[in-house]
């Protein structure tokens, strides 16, 4: 069942982040208070996903589970499934606009969105387990 949910991630990302990105570039742009607010709201979004990295790459998951505490699995949700709109704010609505334009960017944020759901399916496994049950921790958090 997994692999079904992560091809459709996939598949729908393929949809979704070129049109994503289209709309901010021609409609987000226009309204300078909104692109601001969405790029600093990317930015933060994009810093805290960096933290949880350093932490897991550091300390390991079940260390950063053990340091955070419950909140941790649905903060590292939140945060991975941002990941890729977020950096398509950043690299779209920022002072400097990456060179390539959206289809560009919509490309880096596929990637990275498919890079994110292989992360979010390893952390939650190692914290409760194949299909739930096994791991050291039990659902519902």
């Amino acid at each position: 069942m997994e692999t079904v949910a992560i091809a459709l991630y996939l598949a729908g990302g393929i949809i979704a982040a070129p049109v994503f990105c289209f709309i901010l570039v021609k409609m987000t742009r226009r309204y300078s208070r909104l692109s601001r607010a969405a790029f600093w709201t990317a930015v933060t979004l994009l810093c805290a996903f960096a933290v949880e990295i350093a932490l897991v790459g550091t300390i390991g998951i079940l260390g950063t589970r053990a340091l955070i505490g419950p909140p941790y699995f649905v903060a590292h949700v939140l945060l991975t499934f941002s990941a890729a709109p977020a950096l398509a704010c950043v690299l779209l609505l920022g002072r400097h606009g990456i060179k390539g334009g959206w289809p560009l960017a919509a490309f880096i944020c596929w990637w990275v969105g498919s890079a994110a759901i292989f992360y979010q399916y390893n952390v939650a496994e190692t914290l409760y387990g194949i299909d739930g049950s096994g791991g050291p921790y039990q659902k519902p958090w």
